[in-house]
C-alpha cells in the first residue's frame, strides 16, 4: 500500500519565517527612504502569512506614527530640538536609484526637514494624493513610465500644488535641459553625484524665493 504524501509542517513554517523576515527586511528598508506606501504594501503581504507577528505589528506601528508626525509637522525634530525656522517644511524626493533617495531622506531629516520619498511617477503622485509638500525634488528621467518633467507638469496644472517648488537632480545638464527647465519655471538644477552642502543650501534657497507664495 503506497504511503501518503502529506505537506511537512516544518517546512512550511520555516518557509513561512523565511518570507516574513524578508518581508520585514523590505519594509525596514523602505522606511529609510521614507516610502510609506511601498512600505505598507509590502507589509500587508507579511501581514497576509502571520497577522500576529511582532516584528510585523512593530513595524506598522512606526509607520503609522511617522505619517502622523508628516500630518502633524510642528513635531518634527532636529538633534533633539524642535527647529522653529523650518517647522512644517515637508519635502517630497523623488529618484528611482534608491542610495540616492536614502541619502536625499537623510540628509532633509539631519537639517530639521520632514521627509517622504518615491521611486516613481506613480509613486510620487500617490504621496501627493495625502501629502502637500513645501518641495518637491525629482530625478529629470526615470527609465520606465513618464518622465521627471511630467511629474512637473502634473504638479504645475493641479491647484493645489501648483506654487511648490520643484527642484531637479540629474546627472548631467546640458544647456537645452537647463534653458527648456527654466523656462518652464523649474527652481534649480543639481549635478549629480550629490555633495549634500550643496543640495541644503539649494532646498533653502528655493524655500526662501517662494516663501510668499506658499498658501
Amino acid at each position: 500500500m503506497d504511503r501518503a504524501i502529506t505537506a511537512d509542517p516544518v517546512v512550511d513554517d520555516s518557509y513561512r519565517k523565511a518570507k516574513v523576515d524578508h518581508y520585514l527586511d523590505r519594509v525596514e528598508e523602505l522606511v529609510g527612504m521614507a516610502r510609506y506606501s511601498a512600505a505598507r504594501s509590502m507589509l500587508n503581504k507579511a501581514l497576509a502569512l502571520e497577522p500576529h507577528n511582532r516584528g510585523v505589528l512593530t513595524l506598522q506601528q512606526h509607520i503609522d506614527v511617522a505619517l502622523r508626525l508628516l500630518a502633524t509637522p510642528s513635531l518634527h525634530k532636529s538633534n533633539g530640538q524642535r527647529d522653529t525656522a523650518r517647522r512644517g517644511k515637508l519635502v517630497l524626493v523623488v529618484d528611482q536609484d534608491e542610495r540616492v533617495l536614502m541619502s536625499l531622506v537623510e540628509s532633509l531629516r539631519k537639517y530639521g526637514f520632514g521627509a517622504i520619498g518615491a521611486a516613481s511617477f506613480g509613486e510620487a503622485v500617490e504621496a501627493l494624493a495625502h501629502h502637500v509638500p513645501s518641495l518637491i525634488i525629482s530625478e529629470v528621467n526615470f527609465e520606465n513610465g513618464p518622465v521627471g518633467f511630467d511629474l512637473y507638469f502634473w504638479v504645475r496644472n493641479n491647484s493645489g500644488l501648483s506654487w511648490v517648488p520643484f527642484l531637479y537632480l540629474a546627472t548631467r545638464v546640458t544647456r537645452e535641459m537647463f534653458i527648456a527647465g527654466k523656462r518652464l519655471g523649474v527652481d534649480e538644477f543639481i549635478v549629480k553625484p550629490l555633495d549634500e552642502e550643496v543640495v541644503m543650501a539649494s532646498v533653502l534657497s528655493c524655500l526662501g524665493k517662494r516663501k510668499q507664495r506658499v498658501p
